[in-house]
């Protein structure tokens, strides 16, 4: 038998005595002896014994089972695997014991009156037959939500349920409580000054109800965006520091109305001053000056910035320079505050 680890002991007297060196012999590994399986209803035997990488006969490794229930889990056909272990003729039985996740038999919709059944099934994203899996069930509730905001049901409640039959599957059932109907009567724009709150609400998607022409309808995805656009006109009228700090959305429920209101904080509006341009060393230097949009004297444009950066680019690419980089450093200055802001452009490889 080997000798595995070696313990030198010294005592130490009044004499001299040697050292007694003691060695501890090395236990035996624990061998697999048998491996069994309990639980599975649906999912054939061999699927997950694929997944298990433990084998008859060879030593036991902790790590190694602890992967093979991570592997066996990740077939997403379980909601719980267990392995349980036990002596067996001079080494260990291993059993994995799996809970199957029910099957999805029904799926059922109350207290729907304004949308159709036929319509939020095609929403929900699974079907009958389908493995029950709770993720896929919450996503089917958001997208229902959404729907019926995008039908100004903006305080439609969907609770989704399960109800277990008889066989261990199960029902699903998504309980609605759809609420009234709002459209847009308002949208208020605070803090627009040096724009007008004509100017601002022509960007966005989001409209007030005007007759058969705009529905007004809020949709919260789509106002975070215009929320954005608003933020994208400002940079494009010199007002580099504006920002949207804000919205509020009141309802007005006795009429079915919606009031909005975005709060716009503006800030100075900047016009170019001078254009340094610098590093051009394959094109000449007016080549790449003829790309940019910007006039010194004119009112600051983040977009006119950015087309006039994708010329500079596209210039080098058509002399075969596609890996081209375009770094442009604003000098920002409002009285006697001076900031730099550093834009890259990253290279086209």
């Amino acid at each position: 038998m080997g000798v595995g680890v070696i313990l030198a002991l010294v005592v130490l007297t009044g004499q001299s005595w040697p050292a007694r060196v003691v060695a501890q012999e090395e236990k035996p590994p624990l061998i697999v002896r048998e491996l069994a399986l309990q639980g599975n209803r649906r999912v054939q035997e061999a699927v997950i014994w694929q997944r298990v990488q433990t084998r008859v006969g060879f030593p036991f490794s902790s790590a190694r089972l602890a992967e093979d229930v991570r592997r066996v889990f990740a077939l997403g056909f379980f909601d719980d695997v267990q392995v349980k272990v036990e002596e067996f003729e001079g080494g260990i039985k291993l059993t994995f014991v799996v809970v199957e996740r029910p099957f999805v038999r029904d799926i059922d919709f109350t207290g729907n009156r304004r949308i159709a059944t036929r319509d939020l099934q095609a929403l929900i994203g699974f079907k009958l037959g389908t493995l029950y899996n709770p993720v896929d069930v919450q996503r089917a509730r958001e997208k229902l939500k959404a729907h019926y905001e995008a039908e100004g049901l903006l305080e439609a409640e969907i609770a989704p349920a399960t109800e277990k039959l008889p066989d261990g599957d199960l029902k699903v059932v998504f309980r609605i409580a759809e609420g009234g109907r709002f459209t847009i009567d308002r949208i208020v724009i605070q803090g627009a000054r040096g724009l007008s709150e004509r100017q601002v609400k022509a960007v966005m998607q989001t409209r007030e109800r005007r007759f058969l022409v705009f529905r007004g309808i809020l949709q919260r995805e789509r106002l975070e965006e215009d929320l954005e656009r608003i933020a994208a006109l400002y940079q494009d009228h010199g007002y580099i520091r504006a920002r949207v700090e804000g919205h509020e959305i009141s309802l007005d429920r006795a009429r079915g109305r919606v009031t909005i209101a975005i709060r716009v904080v503006e800030g100075p509006q900047f016009t170019v001053g001078r254009m340094v341009a610098a590093g051009t060393s394959v094109l000449p230097l007016e080549e790449a000056r003829r790309q940019i949009r910007l006039v010194p004297g004119e009112v600051f444009s983040r977009s006119k910035l950015r087309e006039s950066v994708q010329g500079i680019l596209a210039l080098y690419g058509a002399v075969g320079r596609a890996c081209a980089e375009v770094n442009v450093t604003l000098e920002v200055t409002a009285g006697s505050e001076v900031s730099v802001e550093r834009i890259g452009s990253p290279a086209r490889c």
